[in-house]
């Protein structure tokens, strides 16, 4: 398995990793050999990258511990929330909601459940979907990260289900946003930005009047872009202003964000991302929690191809938990670029000297 750009697709390739589409539904599943066809309409879709089968990694596997159903149950309620949230009267939206408060917190405990008992989830949270999709998987990433970085935090159970069903309602406050605006392929005006930030303050006003939503998890969507330093907004927080659920949110939110390819740009690889908020750290970022998401989080994903210091050219092959910068490599080229008869292995965590050098997307 390795990890290919939607643009050198060939027909013929075989998916290793399914595609979901906005619903968190397989869209084409594992196995499924593209055509010229399906190649366009993936790109049609805003699908930027892949996970394809190769002979010379075909024993690495990406193993995915939130399982198929859970995964679009969690997106289904994020879905079905949003979608109650245009209809309606304010009364109308509030008893629906108030209806749907016991699916968000069965899909949360079953959350932080996976995560408490599959830490390694950090490493594989990203899965390939149809940009239209965007808003519903994000907002289950965000969960998912803010929740591994909770338990290492120290988080009590009663934190970690606010938390949970903050970050996976955090952009809640985007429904009132005007579409046009929130996918615009181009720069958005100062007044349209503007506009955009009121999403936040627009999250709290709807969680906070429901009697099923915790006052912690509606500042979670108050907080999430807050910055340490006072420099975030809407309320422009320092510190410990900031509540800790707000803290760890704006470092998944950030993070899921960057890394997403959206309509009107393709996202960040994963150590760009980590760079972003590493130069964050103790400025825009508690650095307490950046510490823990450094260890957590993978910065070159399994099936990744990277050039080593050496001119080496391979597949990320394994993460070493703790260690998600000293990557285990299967080396499939050598520094001339001529593929290897026998590939094999460097372990960076033995090889000291070694470092990845460049990632290819």
């Amino acid at each position: 398995m390795r990890l290919t750009s939607v643009n050198r697709l060939v027909p013929g390739d075989c998916l290793a990793r399914p595609v979901y589409d906005g619903e968190g539904r397989v869209l084409v599943g594992v196995g499924v050999p593209l055509t010229a066809t399906m190649i366009r309409r993936l790109k049609e879709l805003g699908v930027y990258a892949l996970y394809l089968e190769d002979a010379r990694t075909a024993d690495v596997v990406l193993g995915d511990p939130l399982a198929p159903e859970l995964r679009r149950r969690a997106v289904e309620v994020v879905r079905e929330v949003m979608h109650r949230l245009t209809e309606g009267d304010e009364v109308t939206k509030r008893f629906v909601l108030q209806k749907q408060a016991a699916s968000i917190r069965g899909v949360v405990n079953d959350l932080v459940e996976v995560v408490r008992e599959n830490p390694e989830i950090l490493q594989q949270v990203a899965d390939i979907y149809t940009a239209d999709g965007f808003l519903y998987h994000h907002s289950v990433h965000v969960a998912i990260l803010s929740i591994g970085l909770g338990i290492e935090a120290g988080l009590t159970n009663g934190q970690l289900r606010d938390l949970g069903i903050g970050a996976l309602l955090h952009d809640v406050g985007k429904l009132r946003i005007a579409p046009e605006i929130l996918n615009k392929p181009t720069e958005l005006t100062r007044d349209e930005y503007d506009l955009v930030k009121r999403h936040t303050t627009y999250g709290y006003e709807i969680l906070q009047r429901l009697d099923a939503i915790s006052i912690p998890s509606a500042q979670v969507a108050l907080q999430h872009h807050e910055r340490i330093d006072g420099s975030g907004y809407p309320l422009g927080l320092k510190g410990n202003e900031q509540h800790l659920l707000g803290r760890i949110s704006a470092i998944a939110d950030v993070y899921d964000a960057m890394t997403s390819h959206r309509v009107y740009r393709p996202g960040l690889l994963p150590h760009e991302a980590y760079e972003h908020i590493m130069a964050g750290c103790g400025t825009w970022y508690d650095s307490e929690l950046v510490k823990i998401f450094v260890r957590q989080v993978a910065i070159y994903p399994v099936g990744q191809t990277v050039r080593l210091s050496t001119g080496e050219v391979g597949v990320v092959t394994e993460i070493p938990r703790g260690f998600p910068q000293r990557p285990r490599v299967r080396v499939l080229y050598d520094p001339e670029g001529c593929e290897l008869a026998q590939p094999f292995e460097r372990d960076l965590i033995r090889e000291l000297s070694v470092v990845v050098a460049d990632v290819f997307s």
